[in-house]
């Protein structure tokens, strides 16, 4: 056990942490105290209209999207119908983004059936956007470079930012300053969140009329249940309530549930860098990106559940497949 612990990789592991430590010390390097803006920050503006770090991050995402999809499909023939069979077969990145694919396919038909080939497109696409957007928070850069501001010496060191912020007062010299990221996690911000969450719900409005024509509106007024009596008609318009007080839930659900656990794993990794600096946090790193995909995942599960009960007849009319 012993001569595993101490093998030649872990000793100059062990020795480089210690180099760190000492090197850090002599130079008199400090770790400033960490702090997180809530709302994101303006970098430019384009007119009246101020860009964001999060609104720019996620062109960013979606260029490096494209740029990905092109990759994975350019071996793919311009005939499909004309191709030989060997030059339908992937290779490289193009197998694993078809495995990848074609697995989150299969569970969607397992859920959507029918409604697979309209809904699958639109919630690959979000659960890639979201998952990249998420991991955009653990690359080196994101989140710690950009302007520098000075800070007013009434700030407190413990102000909620997205940054590292130092007092004017209490600061070494040359370090008052707020630091404003050129970018950072699209996820972190709510706009963000709050934007998918809309487009999601309304969708499933948008599906539940193609599929039901007016009818999908009795599930929010019900008349019928007066054909029973006046009780039962009542229960019925209450029960219509609670079903616009569901879809409105949902929005609030979807971009809080996805928000609240970017932004706080990314506070999490900026106290644990400056509570305890360097290879600490790097077992984090790894369960931020395992949260990442969870979320990414769950959004794209909700998403296709509720397009395809918007699908559905309220009252069972219509048998899902």
């Amino acid at each position: 056990m012993l001569k595993k612990l101490f093998t030649v990789r872990n000793l100059v592991i062990l020795l480089g942490v210690i180099a760190l430590f000492v090197v850090s010390r002599l130079l008199g390097l400090q770790v400033a105290p960490p702090a997180v803006f809530i709302a994101a920050e303006p970098i430019f503006h384009i007119g009246s209209f101020a860009v964001t770090n999060a609104l720019f991050t996620a062109w960013v995402v979606m260029i490096v999207l494209i740029i990905l999809s092109l990759i994975a499909t350019r071996h793919y023939p311009k005939n499909i119908e004309t191709a030989a069979n060997s030059e339908l077969v992937p290779s490289g990145f193009g197998n694993f983004v078809e495995w990848v694919i074609g697995g989150l396919h299969g569970l969607a038909e397992s859920v959507a059936g029918k409604w697979t080939a309209t809904f699958f497109p639109i919630v690959m696409t979000i659960f890639l956007f979201i998952i990249i957007s998420n991991w955009t928070g653990l690359l080196p850069g994101v989140g710690t470079i950009g302007w520098m501001e000075h800070s007013k010496a009434t700030e407190t060191v413990g102000r909620v930012a997205n940054g590292i912020v130092l007092t004017a007062e209490k600061a070494p010299p040359g370090q008052g300053f707020v630091i404003i990221p050129f970018l950072r996690a699209p996820s972190t911000d709510l706009n963000f969140t709050l934007a998918l969450a809309l487009v999601v719900v309304g969708l499933s409005q948008f599906f539940g009329v193609k599929s039901q024509k007016l009818g999908y509106f009795k599930k929010f007024i019900n008349l019928s249940g007066f054909k029973q009596g006046v009780m039962m008609g009542i229960i019925m318009l209450f029960v219509g309530l609670l079903e616009l007080i569901a879809e409105l839930a949902r929005i609030i659900s979807f971009s809080f549930r996805l928000f609240g656990n970017i932004f706080a794993g990314e506070v999490l990794l900026v106290v644990l860098a400056f509570l305890i600096p360097y290879i600490i946090s790097l077992p984090f790193y790894a369960l931020e990106g395992f949260v990442g995909f969870i979320q990414a995942f769950v959004f794209f599960m909700l998403a296709l559940i509720f397009f395809t009960l918007a699908t559905q007849a309220h009252e069972g009319e219509a048998e899902h497949h």
